[in-house]
């Protein structure tokens, strides 16, 4: 799992950091604004703690104006977000080989409703509904290494349909309408489109969804690779045999478990069998529907309950399903490591906008905290 490296104070930095601006921020148009991104960066490498701007100014410069200035550039300054995005995600997808795209989510809790998207949730991971903000990430991850590299922000309530309120937080039209789910496929999708980014397979954790059933139709019907994990429950039906009609009737569905305990074969840590996932209406689809695979993953000396995961990929090989399997866990992970080192959920601000440039922010300080110990050949470049 990833840990944090202890980060040397700024002036012993100052010059790969300062490479790494150029390479990562050369988008942003004016100088000054290229300066707060390597003060920000600096601050949140080296600011132990709660990273306010306050605290990261006195970390980077005596200057009485350093936190004024800081949060003009976070909140109100109008840089965008998306190209330092596509070229960190070009950056890691050259240091990251045989990587898969990972979906995850991130809780903050927050007090009050100002906070740009905070809104009353019910969180299944705490069991009780809090006030809190929800971000989903899209990651990038090797066997070693994983690198948040884009972000949306889920917006419920009066967030989705108050055009006042969604005017006062500059939030654009259509954005953070999406599910959890459709906004990381959105994002794969996105990251898969870029130059000299390899197409990848999609992991995610989908245990948490409510509507499993529109998530795993629209996956089966779609041409991804993909590796989710489901709940024990999750419908799925005994594979059609190649060659053979679909059957003109709905056919009554088995659960994950079910059907992996009566038909799954395999090593007793891996079992897994054929599966198609029913559409929304319960019933096979026509020819085109993609026969997927059923996994059971048991921990050793069963410990913990099994992991049921579904998957459309090239290779079935048992080392590389295991692997993608972990990836989703080291992303569990990092989300620690971002939160707790690196100031991931502290933006306190109402603007969306300053919610993506923060994210951004710690997203590239993570990257270069990982990528510079990293041995590789040449400069960091995109």
């Amino acid at each position: 799992m990833p840990t944090p490296r202890t980060a040397a104070p700024p002036s012993a930095r100052s010059a790969p950091l300062a490479e790494y601006v150029r390479t990562v921020f050369g988008s942003l148009p004016r100088i000054d604004q290229r300066r707060r991104a390597e003060a920000y960066l600096q601050g949140l490498l080296s600011t132990p703690g709660r990273k306010t701007m306050k605290r990261l100014a006195r970390q980077v410069s005596c200057g009485a104006s350093t936190a004024q200035a800081l949060q003009q550039f976070i909140s109100s300054s109008p840089w965008d977000w998306c190209e330092p995005r596509a070229v960190l995600t070009r950056v890691a997808a050259r240091r990251l080989p045989d990587h898969a795209w990972v979906g995850g989510t991130i809780v903050s809790e927050k007090r009050g409703d100002r906070s740009v998207g905070v809104h009353r949730r019910f969180v299944p991971s705490l069991g009780t509904t809090v006030n809190c903000q929800l971000g989903v990430g899209l990651f990038i991850a090797s066997e070693s290494e994983a690198l948040p590299v884009d972000w949306r922000l889920v917006l419920d309530g009066a967030w989705r349909h108050d055009a006042s309120l969604r005017r006062q937080a500059r939030i654009p039209d259509g954005a953070g309408l999406g599910t959890v789910w459709e906004q990381v496929l959105e994002m794969a999708d996105a990251a898969d489109t870029l130059p000299c980014v390899e197409r990848a397979p999609l992991v995610m954790d989908l245990t948490a969804v409510g509507d499993l059933a529109r998530v795993t139709d629209s996956l089966a019907c779609g041409r991804r690779e993909f590796l989710v994990r489901v709940r024990s429950d999750q419908p799925v039906l005994g594979a059609v045999r190649p060659g053979a009609a679909p059957p003109l009737v709905s056919r009554p569905a088995s659960t994950a478990e079910q059907l992996v305990g009566e038909d799954g074969t395999g090593p007793a840590r891996l079992r897994s069998t054929t599966v198609h996932l029913p559409t929304v209406r319960g019933a096979v689809a026509g020819p085109g529907r993609r026969v997927c695979r059923l996994f059971a993953r048991s921990s050793p000396e069963g410990r913990e309950a099994p992991q049921y995961w579904i998957g459309a990929l090239r290779r079935w090989d048992t080392g590389h399903v295991l692997s993608l399997m972990r990836r989703q866990q080291m992303v569990e992970s990092t989300f620690r490591v971002l939160e707790e080192e690196f100031g991931l959920t502290d933006f306190g601000g109402r603007s969306f906008p300053g919610w993506h440039h923060h994210m951004t922010m710690v997203s590239a300080a993570y990257a270069y905290s990982r990528l510079s110990s990293r041995p590789a050949e040449g400069r960091m470049s995109a």
